[in-house]
């Protein structure tokens, strides 16, 4: 009998990852496919590929650092060479595009190829964070489809931006820091800070977690505290580590001074912090900005880009094939994805957890150390905000569903109806798919 289920559990385990290798295969395809449209007709140089959003910003920043003049009129053109004009931003994902650019070329691929294998490493972390919370292995295998059909992270997980790169830190992160390995945590974390500094929200989520767990378990405190403080410690030390680093190989540059971002690494850490605080909308969001309550129920989507050959937008005069790039979360997903983190809190806050899994406080805490931050700075602050900041949120939903999901096997039909929603809402808002 022994014998008979450790045989069972190894057949399942094999089922899973090789379904979970599947996943990962058909989004890397999905995501892979077309990658250098939309283009100019006829397409014969890098200038004439369509950049995609803020890629606009990220490519020809990464040109720059790899000694390339951007086209005349985009960003930064005219920026010293060498230097990373972009300095909001740490210079991590810009260096990787720019050293992608020198192998391969100024082009989509170069450009684009990071963001790929990026996004394959967030859908295969979203599954190690499931299982590392104890989670099962079906419900981490949902979390990681979940994440590979939600439309955000297939858009993402395409272009050349920084949210992909930081996701994947973060729950690979979180991952490692549940599985007892917090200086690994917060060296990943750190690596992670060098993309964007929203990454650091992840260590506000893992402070509500062992906070959560302290209240359910009523143990002395001390243990969690010194774990987090050696994640946050290796975390500090490794993003200012890499970040002096980067600054010697691409030196911070501000193009609205027309000089070097003086001060050293601290310098540049104060320019981040303040350019940041100086997106604020003093008098409510404008144009794609939005309030951050709204993106819980998809309210106002961004066009990252629209090309409709046949009655072309300016500047779009020839270009093809028709695309839509949308900043959407998966309508179906959201719709449980709420109840499902209500119903978490819930057992998150019970004196009796499930035992054995700390998947229900993972998704809460997640959840709201990844999103209450933005409407802190929203209400307090004016700070301007957009829909796709839920990037770094959506693991915490994505976790929230698959701790629902074997809740409910009394209503098999409309699970299974749910789940074909979620894969028909990827397939109606993938960026190649014909629409009226």
């Amino acid at each position: 009998m022994g014998r008979g289920i450790q045989s069972l559990g190894v057949r399942q385990t094999r089922t899973v990852l090789a379904l979970l290798g599947a996943v990962c295969l058909l989004s890397f395809v999905a995501r892979a496919a077309w990658l250098s449209e939309p283009c100019h007709a006829p397409c014969r140089s890098a200038s004439d590929h369509v950049l995609i959003f803020d890629e606009r910003y990220y490519v020809n920043a990464a040109r720059v650092i790899a000694g390339i003049e951007p086209p005349a009129g985009a960003p930064y053109a005219g920026s010293p060479l060498g230097d990373d004009p972009n300095a909001e931003h740490p210079q991590l994902v810009k260096l990787i595009v720019a050293g992608s650019i020198e192998l391969f070329g100024d082009g989509p691929f170069a450009w684009r190829l990071g963001s790929l294998l990026a996004g394959t490493l967030a859908i295969l972390g979203m599954f190690a964070l499931v299982r590392a919370a104890g989670g099962g292995a079906w419900p981490a295998l949902a979390a990681a489809a979940l994440m590979a059909a939600d439309n955000l992270m297939i858009v993402h997980g395409r272009i050349a931006t920084l949210d992909i790169y930081v996701v994947a830190a973060m729950v690979w992160g979180a991952a490692f820091y549940l599985r007892g390995r917090p200086l690994v945590a917060g060296v990943v974390i750190g690596i992670g800070l060098c993309a964007k500094l929203v990454a650091g929200y992840v260590l506000i989520a893992l402070l509500l977690l062992e906070l959560l767990r302290w209240l359910r378990a009523r143990r002395r405190p001390v243990g969690p505290l010194a774990r987090l403080a050696g994640c946050v410690t290796a975390a500090a030390v490794v993003f200012v580590g890499l970040l002096a680093l980067f600054d010697r190989i691409a030196p911070p540059y501000d193009p609205v001074t027309g000089r070097l971002v003086a001060g050293g690494v601290f310098g540049h850490i104060g320019h981040m912090l303040s350019y940041a605080a100086q997106q604020t909308s003093p008098h409510g969001p404008r144009g794609i900005a939005s309030y951050p309550w709204g993106w819980l129920v998809d309210y106002k989507p961004i066009a990252y880009l629209n090309v409709n050959p046949a009655s072309p937008a300016p500047g779009l005069t020839n270009v093809h094939p028709a695309v839509h790039f949308l900043g959407l979360i998966s309508p179906p997903l959201l719709l449980l994805a709420l109840p499902a983190l209500a119903l978490a809190g819930r057992a998150a806050f019970r004196r009796r957890g499930v035992p054995g899994t700390d998947l229900p406080l993972l998704a809460v805490a997640w959840f709201a150390g990844t999103f209450l931050p933005f409407v802190v700075l929203s209400l307090f602050f004016s700070r301007t905000s957009y829909i796709y900041y839920m990037v770094i949120v959506m693991p915490g939903l994505y976790a929230a569903v698959a701790w629902l999901l074997p809740r409910l096997t009394r209503w098999p039909r409309l699970t299974l109806l749910w789940a074909l929603c979620v894969l028909a809402a990827a397939v109606i808002a993938y960026p190649f798919t014909p629409l009226p």
